[in-house]
């Protein structure tokens, strides 16, 4: 994929790459699984194993070459992501989706096990291959900003190539991976077979009030809102861990 130079020049948003997939699960470790409300509500900002089984997840959509970056002109540095995942409906009503076969096969840890959980219940919730009547879409699964990099709109621009990205699919996967192009850690991963489809919709769980504001700004329509007092880990909801009562996810989509 060609890269996007932001206007004054400082970012450009590529592809995610064997040069650049270091430098993405580093935003992820640092500002995704210290910041983000789930990784709060969940302990996952205070389980470092359970932040390394998150990583093992983005190495896994990474093999679907629909993942993006944003990095900085001048250094080089990875200053924001998005991990993007191919998701098909499923065959029969037998069949699990990805996100409950990650939790239970390759999760260790009960914080991030909690929170692949809490992502497969609310997209369980709100069936959006049903509500729209198609049988693929792009989720944008994790989104983050390196803390000195946020309101610099990178979320924006990386949700705004995301769908580019979707639309582009049915021509064939952006910017294929395989395990070897992770490197040696990620080796066991299955290389990608070819999907006979493509995305129709692109859909999201925006659960801060930044990414939330993303996806009113790129018009995704919100199907489902769900408080995190709903969600509980440890004896705690997460609310509480949060800190604010009244913060809610929404489930979102925008048809292509």
């Amino acid at each position: 994929m060609e890269w996007f130079s932001t206007a004054d020049g400082k970012y450009r948003i590529e592809s995610l790459s064997s040069i650049t997939f270091p430098g993405a699960l580093e935003v992820i470790r640092t500002a995704f699984c210290q910041d983000e409300y789930v990784s709060i509500g969940s302990e996952v900002n205070k389980n470092p194993k359970a932040a390394e089984e998150l990583l093992e997840l983005c190495a896994d959509a990474a093999l679907d070459g629909v993942s993006l970056v944003g990095v900085n002109v001048e250094t080089g540095e990875v200053a924001a992501v998005a991990f993007n995942k191919i998701q098909v409906k499923a065959n029969d009503a037998s069949e699990k989706p990805f996100f409950v076969i990650f939790s239970e096969e390759r999760c260790t840890q009960a914080s991030s096990r909690s929170l692949i959980e809490f992502m497969a219940d609310v997209d369980e919730r709100c069936n959006l291959f049903e509500k729209y009547k198609v049988d693929c879409s792009l989720e944008i699964m994790f989104l983050a900003t390196l803390r000195n990099y946020r309101g610099q709109g990178l979320g924006k621009l990386l949700t705004k190539y995301s769908i580019e990205v979707a639309r582009k699919y049915k021509y064939g996967p952006i910017a294929p991976l395989c395990p070897k192009d992770l490197g040696p850690k990620y080796s066991n991963l299955t290389s990608r077979k070819p999907i006979n489809t493509y995305p129709k919709i692109c859909q999201a769980i925006w659960t801060g009030r930044a990414s939330q504001n993303v996806g009113k700004a790129h018009s995704f329509t919100v199907h489902l809102t769900v408080p995190f007092s709903e969600f509980v880990f440890n004896g705690k909801t997460y609310s509480e861990r949060i800190g604010d009562v009244s913060s809610f996810c929404e489930v979102a989509a925008l048809s292509l």
